[in-house]
């Protein structure tokens, strides 16, 4: 079955379910009315920090509201899995979806400013320039959406099977990237490979990849830190990015008050995210240096080359977007005072 057929399928039966237990009790007039019961989707497991955030948001949501909003969460992929979410939350299979806009540029090309490399390292500083960027230029890519929250990982580094310091290094190589990274790895002279996470520890242990571009906390949730030896200290752009949303006039439809409460965790929500990837990451670079994993820095004579590249990938950005909805250079520059203001 098409993914586009799974998803009309659901549609279906999710609006069936709705009809028989009455669960959207808010009416487009704002009258507050009973209960309401929303459901919310993502693709990774209930561990993970986005999801974690999704718990926190439900919880504080319910506390908001007094109990009237109840939100039902679908984690791990059990009802969408990446890539479907927000055309899941379209066609009404879910109230609210978390996705990676990362995944699907050419649909989010605005959002994936956040992936051009800013010298960002700081989750709570990139996750806040990222929702402020959403805010401000108010993108067509989410017209049709509320967003209801915004946040990103840190940075990728190379974590590695042998140190890197140089470009040198990297030559022969292979590594693990995503659409983000792949270019900058392909600049720096490796040869990149797209792969889900959950297959890289057999990929290393097998010597089929060199190594892989990643935030960090992938040392302990994947247990990498049990494969690579060496992280090379230099930050290479943003790992990944996330936006929760919620169809547009279904959210128009809630009350209120409901709305309100939902519109003044969407900061909150974004910094708790990041606090808990930070801290994640700080566990998992304890967990990296008990398996005798080590950090380095790249070579003083090749640091002005990196620096160059990733400069270089930020010009390549905005041409590719010359003829977005959007004025590529503008977003470019406030993305970059954002950076500075909040860095």
């Amino acid at each position: 079955m098409s993914a586009r057929r799974r998803l009309t399928a659901l549609a279906l039966i999710a609006s069936g379910a709705l009809a028989l237990t009455g669960c959207a009790g808010s009416s487009p007039d704002g009258d507050s009315g009973g209960e309401i019961k929303l459901t919310y989707a993502f693709f990774a497991p209930a561990a993970s920090f986005p999801a974690v955030q999704m718990q926190e948001w439900a919880d504080q949501l319910n506390a908001k509201t007094d109990g009237q909003v109840e939100v039902e969460l679908f984690v791990g992929g059990t009802l969408l899995g990446a890539g479907d979410i927000y055309e899941g939350v379209s066609q009404g299979v879910v109230d609210v979806g978390l996705d990676s806009p990362a995944y699907d540029t050419s649909r989010f090309p605005l959002s994936s400013v956040i992936n051009v490399p800013l010298g960002l390292t700081d989750p709570a500083v990139s996750s806040r320039v990222f929702l402020d960027l959403l805010t401000e230029f108010a993108p067509e890519e989410y017209q049709d959406y509320e967003v209801i929250t915004a946040f990103t990982t840190e940075a990728s580094y190379l974590q590695t099977l042998t140190p890197v310091t140089r470009r040198a290094d990297l030559q022969g190589t292979t590594f693990r990237g995503t659409a983000a990274t792949i270019p900058v790895l392909e600049e720096l002279g490796t040869s990149p490979v797209g792969l889900p996470m959950n297959e890289v520890s057999e990929q290393l242990n097998t010597s089929v990849i060199d190594g892989y571009a990643s935030s960090r906390e992938v040392l302990k949730d994947f247990g990498l830190a049990e494969s690579v030896t060496h992280i090379t200290d230099y930050p290479i752009g943003i790992s990944n990015s996330f936006v929760a949303v919620m169809d547009k006039a279904k959210f128009d439809a809630l009350p209120e008050d409901v709305q309100d409460a939902i519109v003044d965790l969407r900061e909150e929500m974004s910094q708790f995210a990041a606090e808990e990837h930070a801290a994640g990451i700080e566990a998992s670079l304890a967990y990296a240096e008990e398996q005798g994993v080590e950090t380095v820095d790249v070579d003083a004579s090749d640091v002005a080359a990196w620096d160059s590249i990733l400069e270089d990938r930020a010009t390549a950005w905005v041409e590719a977007n010359a003829d977005a909805p959007f004025d590529a250079q503008a977003v470019l520059d406030r993305a970059r005072e954002l950076a500075a203001e909040n860095g």
